[in-house]
């Protein structure tokens, strides 16, 4: 019980309750902030597995976000198939793109790895945009249908947004999972000294390729439920900006840390949209947006961002203790 009652743990439960009643006090508007909040939720956790645990850093992670839109997208436009028909085929395509990147990317280190993904991510939106007679390329395919379930169609959002939260949940709890096991402790061992971690009998080859594999699997079902939010894919929305986005939010949540990166994907996703409301700017938004970004980032990694959150954990604690005496 105690292994459950983490702050982590109790984060991501106050954090999941305030999104369950989230659609009952805000406006259609909003709720579709929050929806893309969801789908960056577990778009981000998916890159920290494989970033905070297995140490490998991904610069095109929007390759897989892709391939799970354009795959339930094309199965639609081409087959009619609905989203409780191509989900495993998503599944399937994403986890063998995700493989046949790890292949390469587990025999190297260092700057290799920026070139091997950002290329990667190139290739991926490049055949996207030219493979017209599946893709449509750069018209993109427009009129994609809300989910079907097993012949149940989602009317409006809200049914949306809770479907899309029974994924985020699973997502934290398949992710802390992994984390406790046996994968994991290797992928951490692997993360903090591979020379001592292969000396001590651990494989580095299959388990990072299988940590890609899994990454690139919860990416892809990111990007199927993005294609239904949607109802469009074209190939700009899948750009290098996404990949960096998704970087953003792993490392203001925290590297490993899956509740911070809750925190993260609701400040990145809300943040830009109420800068908005602000007349004066309107036209430095982004530049106000960089700004907040950089004082979040300071905060959470410098050092004296590091004794400020220790002084105020501290005042807490003397808190409780006082209270106790």
């Amino acid at each position: 019980m105690k292994k459950l009652l983490t702050p982590k743990n109790i984060t991501f439960a106050i954090i999941m309750v305030g999104m369950a009643i989230a659609p009952l006090l805000t406006s259609p508007y909003s709720l579709r902030i929050l929806i893309t909040a969801e789908l960056n939720m577990i778009f981000a956790m998916s890159l920290n597995l494989l970033m905070g645990i297995g140490g490998t850093v991904s610069f095109g992670h929007a390759a897989f976000y892709s391939i799970g839109a354009y795959t339930t997208a094309c199965l639609w436009y081409h087959f009619k198939w609905a989203y409780s028909t191509s989900f495993l085929l998503v599944i399937l395509i994403t986890g063998l793109a995700g493989l046949l990147l790890a292949l390469p990317m587990s025999r190297i280190t260092g700057r290799y790895v920026t070139i091997i993904t950002l290329s990667f991510a190139e290739i991926v939106n490049l055949i996207i945009k030219n493979w017209d007679k599946v893709t449509l390329g750069q018209m993109g395919i427009v009129g994609i249908p809300s989910i079907n379930l097993f012949g149940f169609k989602f009317t409006n959002k809200i049914q949306f947004f809770y479907f899309t939260l029974i994924f985020v949940i699973l997502t934290y709890i398949i992710m802390n999972w992994l984390v406790n096991s046996k994968l994991g402790r290797n992928l951490q061992a692997m993360r903090d000294d591979s020379i001592a971690a292969e000396a001590m009998g651990i494989k580095l080859f299959p388990n990072k390729v299988i940590v890609f594999t899994i990454s690139a699997i919860f990416a892809g079902i990111a990007g199927s439920l993005y294609a239904h939010l949607m109802t469009y894919v074209e190939p700009s929305t899948f750009n290098a900006n996404l990949s960096f986005n998704c970087i953003s939010i792993v490392v203001i949540g925290g590297l490993g840390n899956f509740s911070g990166t809750l925190i993260g994907s609701l400040f990145l996703s809300i943040l830009p949209e109420y800068l908005r409301r602000f007349d004066f700017l309107f036209k430095y938004r982004m530049i106000a947006y960089g700004l907040v970004l950089v004082i979040v980032m300071w905060l959470n990694h410098s050092i004296p961002g590091g004794k400020l959150k220790e002084a105020v954990k501290g005042f807490f604690v003397r808190k409780d203790k006082m209270e106790v005496a």
